[in-house]
C-alpha cells in the first residue's frame, strides 16, 4: 500500500492543478468554437452574394438571348421585306419596259399612218386642217369604228381621261395559256344585239371613285380604232357604261400627238362608211 502522506500529496496536487488545467482545455474550446461560428456567418455572406450575383447573371444572359432573338426576327423580317421590294421593282422594270416597247411600236404606226394621210389628196384628208400641224382636227363628239366588232360608235372626246374606255357587259376574267384574259360583250348602237369578245389583259388600272371605300381595278385590253382616215391599235379600260350617253370615251391615249379637239363642235370628221354585215349580224 502508498503509504498515507504520498496520497495526501497527490489528493493536494489535484485539487490545485485540476481547476487550473480544466480552465485551460474549456477555454482553448471555447476560442475555437467563436471562431468556427463567425466563420461560418462570413461563409454564407459570400454565398448569398454569390447567388445574387449568379441570379444577376442569369437574368442578363435571358435578357441578352431574348434581345437576340428579337434582332433576329427583325433582320429576317427586314430581309423578306428586302426581297419583296425587289420583286415588286423588277416586275414593275419588267412592266415599264414592255410598256416602252408598246409605245416606240405605237409611234413608228403613227408616224406611217400620218404620213398616208398627208400623202393623200387636200379634199381627202378628212379635216387635217389646223394650221401649223400634221394634227387631226375633231369635235366634242365623233363616230369612230371599233374592230372587233368593226361597227361605228359615237364616242365623247374627254381630254381630262388618261386611258379610253369601252362601254363592257358580263365582264369575266380567265387564264389562257399562262396569261390573263378576260371576256366581255359589247352591245351594238343601233340594236340590242351582243358582240362576245375575248382578249388578253394588257393591264389593269386603278380608279378611286368618289362614294366608293374601295378602288376599283379595271382590266385595259387593245382593240382597232377607226377615226376618220387614222386606224390604230389603242388601249381600252373595259367598264359599265349603261348609265352613261356613249358607250366610248376616247382619252388622252389617243389624242396625244394626233388630235385637236374643237369642244363647241360635233361630228367634224367624215366617218367611213359601214361594212355590209353578215346574216348573224356580226361584221
Amino acid at each position: 500500500m502508498m503509504p498515507l502522506g504520498s496520497l495526501l500529496k497527490k489528493a493536494w496536487f489535484l485539487v490545485w492543478v485540476w481547476p487550473v488545467l480544466f480552465g485551460c482545455v474549456a477555454g482553448g474550446v471555447m476560442v475555437r468554437k467563436d471562431d468556427l461560428s463567425d466563420l461560418q456567418v462570413r461563409l454564407d455572406a459570400v454565398e448569398a452574394q454569390l447567388a445574387a450575383q449568379t441570379a444577376a447573371h442569369a437574368s442578363y444572359l435571358e435578357q441578352l438571348l431574348d434581345s437576340t432573338e428579337r434582332l433576329d426576327l427583325a433582320l429576317d423580317q427586314q430581309h423578306r421585306l428586302l426581297l419583296l421590294d425587289i420583286e415588286q421593282n423588277t416586275r414593275a422594270f419588267e412592266y415599264l419596259e414592255e410598256y416602252l416597247r408598246q409605245i416606240h411600236n405605237e409611234t413608228r404606226s403613227r408616224l406611217a399612218a400620218l404620213r398616208t394621210s398627208t400623202d393623200a389628196e387636200p379634199d381627202m384628208q378628212t379635216g387635217l386642217q389646223v394650221a401649223g400641224t400634221d394634227k387631226l382636227l375633231v369635235g366634242e363628239i365623233e363616230k369612230v369604228r371599233l374592230t372587233p366588232p368593226g361597227r361605228m360608235f359615237h364616242a365623247r372626246i374627254d381630254t381630262g381621261a388618261t386611258t379610253s374606255s369601252l362601254d363592257a357587259r358580263d365582264i369575266a376574267r380567265f387564264e389562257r395559256d399562262g396569261r390573263a384574259w378576260v371576256r366581255f360583250k359589247i352591245k351594238d348602237p343601233d340594236s340590242d344585239t351582243l358582240y362576245e369578245l375575248e382578249k388578253p389583259v394588257v393591264r389593269r388600272v386603278r380608279i378611286v371613285q368618289s362614294g366608293n371605300a374601295e378602288p376599283d381595278r379595271r382590266p385595259v385590253v387593245k382593240l382597232q380604232i377607226q377615226l376618220g382616215r387614222l386606224t390604230l391599235s389603242e388601249e381600252f379600260t373595259l367598264v359599265d357604261r349603261t348609265h352613261l350617253d356613249y358607250q366610248v370615251l376616247i382619252g388622252r391615249n389617243i389624242l396625244r400627238d394626233l388630235l385637236v379637239v374643237d369642244v363647241a363642235r360635233k361630228f367634224i370628221v367624215p366617218p367611213l362608211a359601214e361594212p355590209e354585215t353578215k346574216g348573224n349580224g356580226k361584221p
